[in-house]
């Protein structure tokens, strides 16, 4: 009966051991773009669509601190931009859908622009834009880091 008693313990022992073993490892959550980005480098380029040939190019370098995008989870945005003492902030909306980022000036998204989510990690985010109009290619890239 002891024998019995023992091996029917080493084999719950095992059981609960190999169960607990084997249970599926938690996948971390994906990043979540609500938060403080401190922009570093925004890049527009304006070409011409058929030939590629560049019609325009800036890039701006930011310090840090001196332009934020601010993603609250009440899916407000606000990006603050100080030039010197001067300080110039704008609220907008936004919404994201896997790797879809809309902005809108109204809470109902009407007339939204979209941008990819190329990077977004728990410390970089990196947003594109392009859009073709009338043989023209307009293209934007914003970079920055969590604040």
């Amino acid at each position: 009966m002891r024998k019995n008693l023992v091996k029917l313990s080493a084999f719950a022992f095992a059981l609960v051991a190999f169960g607990t073993s084997c249970t599926e490892e938690e996948k971390p959550a994906d990043p979540s773009i609500v938060g403080t980005w401190d922009i570093n480098k925004i890049l527009f380029t304006m070409s011409d669509s058929a030939t590629n040939t560049l019609l325009f190019g800036d890039t701006t370098m930011y310090a840090a601190g001196e332009y934020t995008i601010n993603f609250q989870a009440n899916n407000m945005v606000i990006s603050t931009e100080k030039d010197g003492s001067v300080v110039y902030a704008d609220t907008s909306y936004y919404s994201v859908s896997g790797k879809t980022l809309k902005i809108a000036e109204t809470a109902d998204m009407m007339d939204a622009g979209v941008m990819n989510i190329d990077v977004l990690t728990t410390t970089d985010v990196k947003l594109t834009f392009s859009e073709y109009d009338e043989g023209t290619k307009w293209y934007q890239e914003i970079t920055g880091k969590r604040k």
